[in-house]
C-alpha cells in the first residue's frame, strides 16, 4: 500500500461522446491522498473544455487479516494493539477540468477536497489508579484540499479519424504534493498517514488504455502503474498497479448502463523515519499496509443535455487479500456531473 493510492486510472470513451474515467481509492489505504482524477470527465474536442464535479463517499467498516474477516474483539483479544479502528468515512469532492489541445491530445487537472473521520476502540484508563479498559473514541474530522493531479492523454492509435471504433490511448501524469500530510492531533502527533488529506510526495502515473466501440456497446481494457516517492517526513506509500475491464451499453440515446471489474495491487508502505509509526496502533503499523483486491462497479449514465452527463456508480469488493490486519472498504458511492463546451 505504499503510496496507497493507487491512482487507478481508467479511461473510457463514451457511447455518446468521448468519456474518460479514472477510479481511485478503493480501500482505506488508497483513499486518503488520491484523487478520482478523471472520473466521468468527458474528453473534450480540440479547443474545447470539459468540467466535472464529483462526489464520492467511502465507508470502511470491517477488519480483515489476509483474506479472512476479523471482529474487533478478535483483534483486542490478540493483545498486540491498544488502538483499533472500527469505522472510517472518507468524503471527497473533486473538481476536474480538461482541455483539448488537439484531436489526439488532452490535458486534465483534478483538484480534490477531502474530509476523513474515524472511530476507534482504545485500551486506556479513565484516570490515575483506574484500571484500563476498552473505550470508544472518535477522532476529530480531518479535512482540507488534497493532492492535485495533472494528466496528459494522447491517442497513439485509432483505426479512423472520424468516429473511430478502435483506439489506443497513452496517459502520463503526476500527482503533486499539494495536500497536507502533516496534520496533527491534540497531543501534537501526526494524524494517521492514511487519514491525511495529502501524501506529501510527487507520484508519476503511467496508463495504457484500449477501447473498442461496437454500437450500442463500448468495451475497454486498461492498465495503470503509479510510482510513489518518499515525502519529506520519510513516509512512502506503496506503488500500485491496476488492471480494469469495463463496458457500457446504450439502452437509449440518453441513458447508458455501465459495469466494470478492477484488479488492484498495492505494495507495502515504508516509514523510514518512524514519524507516522506506532506499533501499538493498528492504523500506524506499516506492516498493515498493501495487498490485492478485485472490485465490481455497476452504474448508470444519464445524458440530459447534448454535452452534459450525470454518472452514478457504486463500487464494492469481490475479493481481498491484505497484508497484516486492515480496516477495509464496505462500499463506495460516486456521483459525477460533467459538461463540455
Amino acid at each position: 500500500m505504499k503510496r496507497f493510492l493507487m491512482m487507478i486510472l481508467f479511461i473510457c470513451t463514451g457511447v455518446m461522446f468521448p468519456y474518460t474515467a479514472f477510479g481511485a481509492g478503493l480501500c482505506c489505504q488508497l483513499s486518503s491522498g488520491v484523487q478520482e482524477s478523471l472520473l466521468g470527465v468527458a474528453s473534450p474536442e480540440a479547443q474545447k473544455i470539459s468540467l466535472q464535479l464529483t462526489y464520492s463517499f467511502t465507508l470502511m467498516g470491517k477488519l480483515k487479516e489476509g483474506t479472512s474477516e476479523r471482529s474487533v474483539a478478535d483483534v483486542q483479544n490478540a493483545g498486540k494493539y491498544t488502538s483499533i479502528p472500527t469505522r472510517m468515512e472518507m468524503t471527497k469532492y473533486t473538481l476536474t477540468a480538461a482541455y483539448g489541445l488537439s484531436p489526439k491530445f488532452s490535458v486534465f487537472v483534478s483538484i480534490p477536497y477531502i474530509r476523513n473521520t474515524m472511530d476507534m476502540d482504545m485500551f486506556m484508563s479513565m484516570g490515575m489508579g483506574m484500571p484500563k479498559e476498552w473505550m470508544k473514541h472518535a477522532m476529530d474530522p480531518v479535512e482540507d484540499i488534497g493532492d492535485v493531479t495533472v494528466m496528459g492523454l494522447y491517442r497513439i492509435y485509432t483505426n479512423r479519424d472520424i468516429r473511430p471504433t478502435d483506439t489506443l490511448t497513452l496517459g502520463i501524469g503526476i500527482k503533486t504534493p499539494t495536500g497536507s500530510s502533516t496534520e496533527k492531533t491534540s497531543s501534537d502527533k501526526f494524524v494517521h498517514a492514511h487519514m491525511q488529506p495529502g501524501t506529501g510526495s510527487w507520484d508519476p502515473l503511467l496508463s495504457l488504455v484500449y477501447t473498442k466501440m461496437a454500437n450500442p456497446f463500448l468495451l475497454q481494457g486498461d492498465v495503470t502503474y503509479q510510482i510513489t516517492t518518499r515525502n519529506s517526513n520519510g513516509y512512502e506509500f506503496g506503488d500500485s498497479f491496476t488492471a480494469n475491464l469495463s463496458g457500457k451499453y446504450a439502452v437509449f440515446p440518453y441513458f447508458n448502463v455501465t459495469a466494470g471489474l478492477t484488479y488492484l495491487h498495492l505494495n507495502r508502505a515504508s516509514d523510514k523515519e518512524g514519524k507516522y509509526t506506532n506499533l501499538k496502533s493498528l492504523m500506524d503499523d506499516p506492516a498493515n499496509t498493501g495487498g490485492d483486491s478485485i472490485w465490481f462497479s455497476p452504474g448508470i449514465q444519464i445524458l440530459p443535455l447534448k454535452n452534459g452527463m450525470i454518472d452514478l456508480k457504486v463500487q464494492f469488493p469481490l475479493w481481498e487479500r491484505v497484508n497484516g490486519i486492515q480496516l477495509v472498504s464496505s462500499y463506495r458511492i460516486l456521483v459525477g456531473i460533467s459538461y463540455s463546451f
